[in-house]
């Protein structure tokens, strides 16, 4: 499953994304994708309560999806991120949900109850 048809899928279970766009190595934000250790696919959307106007593919609009090789390196990021917000809590957070190589990051600008049904339809997801 590549990062396109994840948010897909999330949309397809009822969930409110919008303006979904695939990134690739020339609109990558973090400049992680196709490189050593970083994913190989990656989706950005709009959900309510982003913020609209935020810059082009970042999460501040909603959110993303980034697809890894394999579990680990998902759980890794996931990991990784949530230390930098936690050490730095001046950037905000986000909710970040894995099913294998998917992580769904979530932006923290949303209302919980926006993104808790994010947990259940990423759980649902099935990955190869």
């Amino acid at each position: 499953m590549d990062a396109k048809a994840a948010v897909d899928a999330l949309a397809a279970a009822g969930l409110p994304v919008s303006n979904v766009a695939a990134q690739d190595e020339n609109t990558d934000p973090n400049n992680l994708l196709g490189r050593p250790g970083g994913y190989v696919s990656r989706a950005s959307f709009d959900v309510p309560g982003g913020d609209k106007d935020g810059k082009l593919y970042d999460i501040d609009r909603g959110g993303v999806v980034e697809v890894f090789a394999d579990a680990s390196a998902a759980q890794a990021r996931s990991k990784y991120i949530q230390d930098v917000l936690k050490s730095m809590q001046m950037l905000g957070t986000e909710y970040d949900y894995l099913n294998g190589g998917v992580l769904v990051r979530i932006t923290g600008k949303v209302k919980p109850s926006v993104a808790k049904p994010f947990e259940a339809a990423v759980a649902g997801l099935k990955v190869a």
